[in-house]
């Protein structure tokens, strides 16, 4: 729909004001507040219009208005100047790239999450790459008790995957460590994807290698790599901020914020949903009901993608209220989405580094 200047400069008016103070806005307060050039019953008139078309809404007879998400929309796609990094913001991101040189790469993502809520004020979410898209170092398996194994799959990348198994008592450690021999010989620095491939198409030969610990060797096998399998929805999730959140008036009612901590709650929901925006460029914007799983919340969802080289390995961002100050935390998520990309393109390529493919 479109708007005429004066009707676009009221709207951007009246959510920077509100993104501010969030205190529905008037046109008296506005009229003080910008350089309107009209007169406030002028103002007013237009806020009516853009009531009218779903761009601002009144909470209540006697207050001023506030935006819609359809007003937010709006001023996101058309009206937004994005700020530079404020100085703060910038020192504060500034610290990863001393992390860099002393962590794996869960450390790094889960520092990389707080310091996204440092910087935002907000809370940060970041998703781990999905251990069934990483390469495997090496696997072991681990006497527990009598018939309980455990099986360790360690990614390249420094991931660290466990699974537990019940196999028969007569397994010793020794048979165990002879399968774990084996199994690296075969399949280190595959993926999972490709150990599944290139396991069903080499079983005749792991019946050679194997001989009388065939069966449970295979079974060992399949129950690493295939059944349910490392990797399947295991991506891991670092989340940091929620304190930031009970002290916006956005939350002050207790029942909103109960609501929106337990949904939080739900690990693989918020996988789920920051997965469906892992292959799209750059950074995305979803304010309030444009996610059913943000709209109940009155949240938005600043969200892009890290990677290393041209593959993706995860995403990262900002979750704050639909009044969220979206000039500067668009950019924020851009810079420190391509601040990790670039700490782990440039950690690959050093040689003994923790977050290296070495």
């Amino acid at each position: 729909m479109l708007l005429d200047d004066r009707s676009k400069y009221v709207l951007k008016a009246i959510v920077l004001s509100y993104i501010k103070t969030a205190i529905p806005v008037g046109s008296q307060s506005i009229t003080r507040s910008f350089d309107m050039g009209v007169s406030p019953a002028t103002v007013r008139n237009i806020m009516a219009d853009l009531e009218a078309q779903g761009f601002l809404i009144q909470p209540h007879t006697s207050a001023g208005r506030i935006p819609t998400e359809k007003g937010y929309r709006f001023y996101v796609d058309n009206l937004l100047q994005e700020a530079e990094l404020r100085k703060d913001q910038e020192d504060i991101l500034a610290q990863a790239d001393q992390l860099i040189q002393r962590e794996t790469i869960q450390a790094l993502l889960q520092d990389t999450s707080r310091l996204l809520s440092d910087a935002s004020q907000y809370l940060a979410i970041v998703t781990a790459p999905k251990f069934s898209s990483t390469r495997i170092k090496q696997v072991e398996f681990v006497r527990l008790r009598k018939n309980s194994v455990m099986a360790v799959c360690i990614s390249q990348d420094g991931f660290i995957q466990n699974k537990f198994f019940e196999v028969p008592e007569d397994l010793s450690q020794k048979d165990l460590n002879k399968i774990s021999d084996t199994l690296n010989s075969l399949y280190s620095g595959l993926t999972l994807q490709e150990i599944r491939q290139k396991l069903l198409r080499q079983i005749q030969k792991m019946k050679d290698l194997y001989d009388h610990l065939l069966e449970e060797a295979l079974e060992l096998t399949r129950r690493t790599f295939i059944e349910g399998g490392a990797g399947g929805g295991d991506a891991e999730l670092y989340m940091d901020g929620a304190s930031h959140m009970i002290d916006l008036p956005d939350f002050a009612d207790f029942r909103v914020m109960k609501g929106l901590l337990s949904a939080f709650e739900e690990k693989r929901a918020i996988v789920q949903l920051l997965d469906k925006y892992i292959g799209t460029e750059g950074v995305q914007v979803y304010i309030g009901s444009e996610n059913s799983f943000l709209g109940d919340h009155h949240c938005s969802l600043v969200v892009s993608h890290y990677k290393r080289g041209d593959q993706i390995l995860g995403t990262l961002g900002i979750l704050g209220p639909t009044r969220m100050e979206y000039s500067k935390i668009i950019p924020l998520v851009d810079s420190t989405a391509k601040k990790v990309s670039r700490l782990l393109e440039e950690s690959s390529r050093e040689e003994g580094s923790p977050l290296g493919e070495n």
